[in-house]
C-alpha cells in the first residue's frame, strides 16, 4: 500500500518502532552468545574491582607494619644480646674483684663538676662513699653556681670530699682545676648527675697494678632511658655499654662516657678544652690515646641518669662542639 503524503513521520514510526524492538530483543541474546557484558555487569564488575584494590591495599599496609615491627623487634633482639654478651664480660671480673686482695693502694682522685644541681649531687657522692675501694679523694668543683653546693659537701662530714669554687668557665675548666689539684696517682671522674659502681674504683686499682703498662682505661656504663638521652621521648628499658677498642671508631664517635674513664695522673694528654660545652670526654679520649691504646676494663663504672635538669648532652652547641672535636681529631692523624 503506498504511503500517503503527509503521512511520513507516522510511517516512519510506524517503521522504525518494531525494528529497535527486534534490534534490541535480538542484541541481547547476541551479546550472551558473544560474551560481552551488559552494563549492569560491567558496573558489578567495577565495584568488585575496586573492593579488591582496597583489600589489597590494607594488605600492603598491614605488611608495611609487619615489616616494621619485625625491624624493630630485631633491632631489640640485637640489642639485648649485645648486653647479654657485654654481661657476661663483666660479670665474672666484677664477681672475682669482690674478693681480690690489692698489693698496692693507690690514691685515686674523682673529680666531679657541679652547677646549679644540688638536688643530685647528694646522690654522686653518696656513690663515692659507698666504693668497696676506700683510697680516694673526692673533687667537687662548683663551677660558680649560686646554690651552696658547699653545704652539701660539708654535710657529709668526709675528710676525703674537697669542695673547690671557680668563676663559671664552663664542665671542661671546672673539671681542669680539680686535674690541677688532684692529689691522686690515678685519675677517675663522675659527673654529679652520675652513679659511680660499687666496685669501680677497685677495678681500677687492680687495673693499673695488674697492668703498668697501660695508662688510659674505660668501662662499661648504664644508661637509664636512651629515648631520652636521643630526644625520642622515654620510656626505654636501661641498656648496658662496653664499646670494644676501635681507633677508626673513635675517630667518628665516642666510645665511653666521662664517668668511666680513667688515667694515670700527669700524662700529657690529661686537659679538656675549655671552650667545649659538650664532648669532652670524646676529646679527652681521643687525646690520651693518641700514641697508645687503653685497657677496655669489663667493670661496670656508672649509671647514666637522664632525668637531672639543665643536662648538657645534646645542647644548644652539640653540633659546633661536635664539629670542633672532628677537626681536632682528624688534625691528630
Amino acid at each position: 500500500m503506498p504511503i500517503r503524503p503527509g503521512a511520513g513521520n507516522f510511517a516512519a514510526m510506524l517503521v522504525r518502532r518494531p525494528a529497535g524492538r527486534f534490534v534490541r530483543r535480538l542484541a541481547r541474546p547476541i551479546a550472551r552468545i558473544l560474551g560481552v557484558p551488559t552494563q549492569a555487569q560491567l558496573k558489578a564488575t567495577e565495584d568488585r574491582a575496586e573492593a579488591r584494590i582496597h583489600d589489597l591495599e590494607d594488605q600492603v599496609l598491614q605488611l608495611v607494619g609487619c615489616q616494621t615491627r619485625l625491624a624493630s623487634d630485631i633491632t631489640t633482639l640485637v640489642t639485648r644480646l649485645t648486653d647479654l654478651g657485654t654481661l657476661h664480660q663483666v660479670a665474672p671480673l666484677s664477681r672475682w674483684l669482690d674478693h681480690v686482695q690489692l698489693d698496692d693502694h693507690p690514691l685515686i682522685s674523682v673529680i666531679t663538676p657541679t652547677y646549679e644541681r644540688v638536688g643530685v649531687l647528694p646522690r654522686a657522692i653518696f656513690s663515692v662513699i659507698g666504693q668497696r675501694y676506700p683510697h680516694w679523694e673526692l673533687l667537687v668543683v662548683d663551677d660558680g653556681g649560686v646554690e651552696d653546693s658547699h653545704r652539701v659537701v660539708e654535710a657529709f662530714a668526709d675528710d676525703r670530699i674537697h669542695w673547690m669554687r671557680v668563676e663559671h668557665a664552663g664542665v671542661c675548666a671546672a673539671r681542669n682545676a680539680g686535674l690541677r689539684a688532684a692529689r691522686g696517682s690515678i685519675v677517675a671522674y663522675l659527673d654529679d648527675d652520675n652513679v659511680m659502681d660499687p666496685g669501680w674504683l677497685q677495678a681500677v686499682a687492680w687495673a693499673f697494678q695488674h697492668r703498668p703498662d697501660v695508662d688510659v682505661l674505660y668501662g662499661a656504663f648504664v644508661i637509664d632511658d636512651l629515648l631520652r638521652v636521643n630526644g625520642d621521648g622515654s620510656g626505654a628499658l636501661p641498656e648496658l655499654f662496653l664499646h670494644p677498642w676501635n681507633r677508626d671508631a673513635l675517630q667518628r664517635g665516642n666510645l665511653a662516657d666521662i664517668s668511666a674513664i680513667a688515667h694515670r695522673a700527669g700524662l700529657p694528654g690529661a686537659e679538656f678544652d675549655p671552650s667545649l660545652r659538650e664532648m669532652g670526654d670524646w676529646d679527652l679520649l681521643l687525646s690520651l690515646t693518641r700514641e697508645t691504646e687503653p685497657l677496655v676494663l669489663p667493670a661496670v663504672a656508672c649509671y647514666y641518669t637522664t632525668t637531672a635538669q639543665r643536662r648538657l648532652s645534646g645542647g644548644p652547641t652539640y653540633a659546633a662542639d661536635r664539629a670542633r672535636v672532628t677537626a681536632r681529631a682528624e688534625s691528630r692523624l
